[in-house]
């Protein structure tokens, strides 16, 4: 144990020897210079073969018929073009045309096809108008051909005032539209008339193959315009395993682009990019930029929710959400540095259960997403306040950050909020399991599996790599990460975490030996109607709770049949009524 902590706190704690982070980017020039295969000239399927040629025939038929400075061109732009360069298939097929709205030129294909292909004729055109009275001229129309959804809409450019976070949007030049974007590589056109790759940054293709995420213009005044723009490259670049320039970096950690992250742009949009982070392939290297960058507790907070919070909570209550916030920052580069060697050692073993558990999380995008909340929010535990001055109970921190600061939904914030709140109530189960499985009953494992549902796997993962991250908590480690790109990850003593990884193979052992897999499913034995009848009492609060003891006398008595049960709630009967 000595040396595992020795080993981190000498990785972690490792005070930065540089002088500026644009300088810390420096020792990552080898990584600047690995160049990425990335396609010459974009290779259509047959699918998209068809589309092109199809809407090159309406073009030269609409062109045909007019002045030559408004001649129609069209252009995919975004994903699709970056994703087939990089040589995988995309059907997120957004099309910008330079002259007319996307529902003026649905409109007239869809007249074209009824004259020239009526077997092709558009059966749905649906119009999403941003804003009907001034700006029709913007709309964005979704159509399909050949089976696939297709986005028209017309070249843009973009204006912010210092007042709104809301851009003024106008038709545009295609190098405006280009200059509008996120990263260069997501600037990238592909011409359908001509069938060639526009790159009006003059950056793009040059970044993608050398795999850098860059801003098209300032970055600064780019990221304080809509500073979300800083979660999307921080999830492009754990999607696809690049580097953010050094400049874009250093933008990055602009404190404005803290506070408006939290006040004034939607928690849904944080949200989204936040779960897109947390499915990539890579979500600890976006949580490494994240955190890097000092946007932790930007991100995960309760967002306005905030504001009911500090009105119904007393002055205690407060401080100790404020040290849970403090303890999330400084605890997230362990559990960062940690979990390569953890899945390494994971899966490096020849504990099978284990493994095969920890390979179902990781290999579905909801339970990785669920893994990844539960080690970001550990520090929260059982951690409740009063959400609404008209009711006493409480709510859990945990749920609170996921349902009103992410936005996220019930099958997030249900599992996420019980595995972190038992993570910490109910360990005592495990601790005596640990100590003596002969110990625990049938009975007290099953309860304690069937809280969580059907993710008692995740919360037996979850905690095997929390006991681990615990070891080492007292540790001083700083805000951020002493480098951008997570390349040397611990090198620790893995035989402390084999023991616990061990300890926990055990556990998967008895659940499974014990047919204890299903108990998330288990009903009590006998339903209400037949107990009452049996008992000869109506239905009242002495329900839930003989419900309850059926439970526990089920677990304990696998073969048990009906009638055994009946007499022995007969037995407990008088305890209840």
């Amino acid at each position: 144990m000595n040396c595992l902590i020795s080993t981190i706190k000498s990785s972690i704690t490792k005070p930065i020897q540089f002088k500026s982070r644009g300088s810390i980017y420096k020792s990552f020039q080898h990584f600047l210079t690995m160049r990425r295969d990335i396609h010459s000239s974009i290779s259509l399927n047959d699918t998209e073969l068809k589309i092109r040629n199809l809407l090159v025939d309406f073009c030269e038929h609409y062109n045909s018929n007019c002045e030559p400075n408004k001649e129609l061109v069209l252009r995919i732009t975004g994903g699709w073009v970056r994703d087939k360069l990089l040589g995988n298939e995309s059907n997120d097929l957004d099309i910008a045309i330079n002259h007319l709205s996307g529902e003026e030129f649905a409109s007239r294909l869809h007249s074209y096809l009824d004259q020239y292909h009526p077997s092709l004729i558009l059966k749905a055109i649906h119009t999403i108008k941003k804003n009907p009275e001034k700006s029709k001229h913007l709309e964005t129309c979704t159509t399909k051909l050949f089976g696939l959804d297709i986005d028209f809409v017309n070249l843009r450019s973009e204006e912010y005032t210092t007042d709104s976070r809301v851009p003024i949007i106008e038709c545009g030049t295609a190098e405006e539209d280009a200059l509008r974007r996120d990263a260069t590589l997501n600037a990238l056109f592909y011409n359908i008339n001509q069938g060639v790759i526009e790159d009006f940054t003059g950056k793009g293709l040059d970044d993608l193959r050398n795999g850098i995420l860059r801003t098209p213009l300032q970055p600064l005044q780019t990221f304080l315009d809509d500073p979300l723009r800083v979660l999307r490259l921080i999830r492009f670049a754990s999607r696809f395993n690049f580097l953010v320039e050094s400049e874009t970096l250093e933008s990055m950690t602009n404190d404005e682009i803290k506070s408006t992250l939290v006040h004034k742009i939607s928690r849904e949009r944080i949200g989204v990019e936040v779960e897109k982070i947390l499915t990539s392939k890579n979500p600890e290297y976006g949580l490494h930029l994240i955190n890097y960058v000092g946007l932790t507790k930007s991100i995960f907070n309760a967002g306005p929710f905030n504001q009911v919070i500090e009105a119904n909570n007393d002055k205690d209550t407060l401080n100790e959400m404020n040290s849970c916030a403090q303890n999330l920052s400084s605890q997230l580069p362990i559990v960062l540095g940690l979990f390569p060697v953890f899945q390494n050692t994971v899966k490096r073993s020849n504990l099978s259960r284990f493994h095969e558990a920890y390979e179902a999380i990781f290999n579905d995008k909801q339970l990785k997403k669920l893994f990844w909340l539960c080690a970001i929010l550990q520090p929260y535990e059982s951690f409740s306040v009063k959400s609404n001055a008209k009711r006493v109970m409480l709510t859990q921190m945990v749920e609170i950050i996921l349902k009103e600061g992410l936005r996220f939904g019930k099958h997030e914030f249900d599992p996420v909020s019980t595995i972190v709140k038992e993570c910490q109530l109910s360990h005592e189960i495990l601790d005596r399991f640990f100590t003596d499985p002969e110990q625990l009953q049938r009975s007290e494992l099953g309860l304690y599996l069937k809280q969580f549902d059907k993710y008692s796997a995740l919360s037996i993962v979850f905690n095997c790599f929390n006991d681990i991250v615990q070891e080492i908590s007292y540790l001083e480690v700083p805000n951020t990460l002493p480098s951008p790109v997570p390349v040397n990850p611990l090198q620790l003593d893995t035989s402390v975490i084999t023991k616990y990884v061990q300890r926990y193979e055990c556990l998967l052992d008895a659940i499974i030996n014990q047919e204890l897999t299903e108990v998330h499913i288990m009903r009590p034995l006998i339903d209400g109607k037949t107990l009452s009848k049996e008992l000869s009492m109506k239905p009242g609060p002495w329900m839930g709770k003989i419900n309850s003891e059926i439970l526990v006398w089920q677990l304990d008595n696998p073969s048990g049949s009906k009638d055994e049960c009946i007499s022995y709630v007969k037995e407990i009967l008088p305890k209840y009524i």
